[in-house]
């Protein structure tokens, strides 16, 4: 265990099964605490692996203190819904028994890759000097596997899935017929492709971070580019049903014509989002968000040029030529617009007085002051409470007011 004298034995439930069968809450701390959750919890559901990785964790704790450590065993639990929510859950607990206890290190225990998964999170903020994994004996027959796949379609990750896209893939068919199976296919295509590039990610902690009420600016502008939205999916399937009836069997002309009745007001759409975010920024006097909308502005605008020419060239309006030409222009203005943006961001935080201010978290961890601000490197340097020296980039800040928060 390297020199470290003061251990954490840290047992980590990332989908709060503690909590959805035998309604613990986290974080659990101290060995008779962890028992007793381990005994209710193996009581609640006796086939669960979470309730022998926390009796493993006691019996580290047990050996580690024969063996003259200062020692604490906690265990942390995450969140149903996974994902970002389950990681805000665990460091919030987490923070809390590092403040608590000041581990100098940690002996991190497992029961399988999905635990592990949150490794860097602990690493983050906590030496992990072992990574122990529990490997419960179980029969492997066939029957037992059908169980616990069962078992696993209980669980809403994996029932939105199984259930949720035959369900959706159903509905279109009945509401659209052939057209529905395309439609469900562009749909999971454009899903897989979002998935893909972790946009799906920063669209859940978009929505995570925002907060909808009736008294903000942006909601009449959201509920606005809501009804924008619909109004352009059904642009688009009225055409490509309208086409496939005058007997157009062209798939690339059908979803030109398609992708250009969407692109009449889907983008309108997307600039009120937007507006409605930069009117309730300048109303907050968070002038150093202004650059950020001022390049998504931007980037809507050129994104609208660039489909709009694709299908125009598709269709036969314009030359590939002139296509191309205007796929050029647009790159340029896109980056002479984010550098312009990156200054004007730069001179903005450059001015404030930062230096001194506490820094936290979105979920209200303390990371500790501003020690200085490089505007070379576009940075923030924090010292936290151990001395330590960070950097953050100003694109780290999500909100500056008499503490400083950083986005997660």
């Amino acid at each position: 265990m390297a020199d470290a004298k003061r251990l954490l034995v840290l047992c980590v439930d990332v989908d709060d099964d503690l909590y959805e069968k035998a309604r613990i809450k986290g974080p659990i701390i101290g060995r008779k605490a962890n028992i007793e959750a381990a005994t209710k919890f193996s009581i609640a559901d006796p086939g669960d692996t979470d309730g022998n990785t926390i009796f493993q964790a006691v019996k580290t704790y047990d050996e580690l203190l024969h063996e003259n450590y200062k020692v604490e065993i906690a265990t942390i639990t995450g969140s149903v819904r996974l994902g970002y929510y389950a990681d805000r859950e665990i460091v919030k607990q987490l923070e809390k028994v590092i403040d608590d206890f000041k581990p100098e290190a940690c002996v991190f225990i497992s029961d399988g890759a999905s635990d592990e998964q949150i490794l860097p999170l602990v690493q983050s903020r906590v030496k992990v000097n072992s990574v122990k994994q529990l490997v419960v004996k179980q029969s492997k027959e066939l029957e037992k596997t059908y169980f616990v796949m069962l078992e696993k379609l209980k669980e809403p990750q994996f029932a939105r899935i199984v259930f949720g896209i035959p369900g959706l893939l159903l509905i279109l068919t009945f509401l659209f017929q052939e057209v529905g199976i395309r439609i469900f296919i562009g749909m999971f295509g454009a899903y897989l492709i979002l998935k893909g590039f972790g946009v799906e990610e920063a669209i859940l902690r978009r929505f995570a971070r925002t907060e909808f009420s009736l008294e903000r600016i942006s909601f009449i502008f959201l509920f606005a580019s809501a009804a924008f939205m619909i109004i352009s999916i059904y642009l688009a399937i009225a055409r490509v049903s309208t086409l496939q009836i005058a007997g157009v069997d062209n798939i690339a002309k059908i979803a030109a014509f398609a992708l250009k009745d969407f692109l009449l007001l889907f983008p309108i759409a997307l600039l009120l989002l937007i507006g409605g975010n930069l009117l309730e920024a300048w109303n907050e006097k968070k002038k150093y968000m202004l650059p950020n909308y001022a390049i998504s502005i931007a980037a809507v605008l050129l994104f609208w040029t660039i489909a709009n020419n694709a299908a125009d060239w598709v269709i036969g309006n314009i030359s590939f030529a002139d296509f191309f030409y205007s796929l050029i222009l647009t790159i340029i203005a896109m980056s002479l617009v984010i550098y312009l943006a990156k200054q004007f961001k730069k001179s903005i935080i450059g001015k404030m007085a930062l230096v001194g201010k506490e820094v936290y978290t979105e979920i209200g961890g303390f990371l500790g002051k501003i020690l200085s601000i490089d505007k070379e490197k576009e940075a923030i340097i924090i010292q936290t409470q151990r001395g330590q020296k960070i950097d953050l980039g100003f694109e780290s800040i999500a909100n500056i007011g008499d503490k400083l928060i950083i986005k997660y």
